[in-house]
């Protein structure tokens, strides 16, 4: 009998689901066709203004700070984006802070690390990061931080620019012009943030359970962060699979510049005004806005990206086919 309700009750459900799915899919408003616009572009590309590069290698800002194990690194300060490169010694910890309108998030490029990330308000959840890994805490969810194990951990934290540190406990040291006074804040979710489909955001991303999750497929991306200001997305493939189109200048953003950081392998960048270089695990790569630009995986095995931009859908300007 209950087998006989099992199999009724798949029999009601199904053609429910197809029906809310056609429902869905007539709601949803058809994508518009690409179409030929004029847009203005330098005539020499966007200058790189300070500290941002092309290219910041790992291996040269470790070189830099050789003998020192506590060093930051400002790689990125734009009018949209700031992203640091941390070294931290065994048992350093960042105490629970937020910030009130701004989402940060980490990738772990050596090391191990332990997150406490605020979720759902009022319980923590905590992840042990080790490299390649990255974790997302949303604006206005506490969240704490700690190099474990025996070893330095180094990380790349990306934020807005100009976001303010809000603590859950008055700093015994402020900042020199600063004081730390109490106040009433709202915290938990931003109920005018991007909309998503209804779950609760995900806050770790290890690349070997992702790619579980896109059994059978050699080239995959994983959408990591979409908030109202932050955008980052893991792209992942193999250089074999490229296919080259002569000419292809790749595409560029008008208002706003691109981020990437190599999560595993290798990948080869042609930005305009540069020669084509390749990056490896733990780089951090720049594009100003206005420059074409064309990321690929290159060497041998799967290669892994984390691009990362200032907003949910940011338009992408292409060549005309």
């Amino acid at each position: 009998m209950k087998a006989w309700r099992r199999v009724c009750l798949a029999g009601l459900v199904a053609p429910l689901a197809v029906a809310v799915q056609a429902q869905q899919a007539a709601d949803t408003p058809p994508r518009q066709p690409a179409k030929i616009f004029y847009a203005p572009k330098p005539i020499q590309p966007a200058p790189y203004m300070a500290p941002m590069q092309p290219l910041v290698r790992l291996a040269d800002l470790k070189a830099k700070r050789k003998g020192q194990v506590n060093w930051n690194e400002l790689v990125v300060y734009d009018k949209n984006n700031r992203a640091e490169v941390t070294s931290a010694a065994p048992g350093s910890k960042v105490p629970r802070q937020l910030h009130s309108d701004a989402p940060e998030y980490w990738v772990v490029l050596e090391g191990r690390i332990r997150f406490e990330i605020e979720d759902p308000p009022g319980k923590f959840q905590i992840f042990e990061a080790a490299k390649g890994d990255l974790v997302l805490a949303p604006e206005r969810h506490l969240y704490s931080l700690e190099v474990i194990g025996t070893e330095p951990a180094i990380r790349l934290a990306v934020t807005l620019p100009d976001t303010t540190v809000v603590y859950e406990t008055r700093p015994e040291h402020p900042e020199k012009g600063m004081e730390y006074v109490p106040v009433t804040l709202s915290t938990g979710n931003n109920p005018d943030e991007v909309p998503s489909d209804g779950r609760p955001d995900r806050l770790f991303f290890n690349i070997d359970e992702l790619q579980k999750e896109h059994p059978g497929r050699r080239s995959w991306s994983e959408l990591v962060v979409r908030k109202n200001r932050a955008h980052a997305n893991i792209i992942c493939g193999y250089a074999a699979d490229v296919k080259h189109t002569r000419g292809d200048l790749g595409h560029y953003h008008t208002d706003f510049a691109e981020i990437w950081t190599i999560m595993r392998g290798q990948q080869s960048f042609v930005i305009e005004g540069l020669k084509p270089f390749v990056a490896s695990e733990g780089d951090v790569v720049y594009a100003p806005a206005k420059r074409w630009h064309l990321p690929e995986p290159t060497g041998e095995g799967m290669s892994c990206r984390l691009a990362m931009t200032p907003y949910p859908a940011g338009n992408h300007l292409y060549q005309p086919r």
